[in-house]
This record gives structure tokens, sequence and C-alpha cells, in this order.
């Protein structure tokens, strides 16, 4: 037989988590856009950094960006 307790349990449990990760995400997100605003790095940086980008890549984009903007 399904226990009623353990479904009822589980499903709170699964619902209270997922608002503790969307709680936890919209406050790390609002703490990085105030670190980029205080340290003067763009967001988007910010962001590619946060998300795993390596700053070898992050350079080598923003390098070829610069060359096919004709800026070199």
């Amino acid at each position: 037989m399904v226990d009623g307790e353990a479904v009822a349990y589980n499903i709170t449990s699964f619902i209270c988590a997922l608002f503790v990760l969307e709680f936890g995400a919209d406050k790390f997100i609002d703490h990085t856009i105030a670190v980029a605003k205080l340290t003067g790095i763009p967001q988007t940086l910010i962001a590619l950094l946060t998300a795993g980008a390596e700053w070898e890549e992050v350079l080598h984009h923003a390098l070829l960006a610069l060359k096919y903007t004709n800026c070199f």
C-alpha cells in the first residue's frame, strides 16, 4: 500500500527545495550584479566567469569581437 504520509512528506520536501533553490539563485544573481557595479567590471563578463567560462576563453572571444568590429 501507498503510505499517504510519506507521499505528502516527499511532495512537501520537493516543493520546499524548489523554493529554496529559486530564492538562492535569485539572491546569487542580485549579489553578482552588485559585485559588477562595485568593481566596474561589465555584468556580462562576471556572468560568463560565474557560469564557468575560463578567463582565457573570455579574453579570446573579446579579442575576436574586437577584431571583427574593426577596432584593431
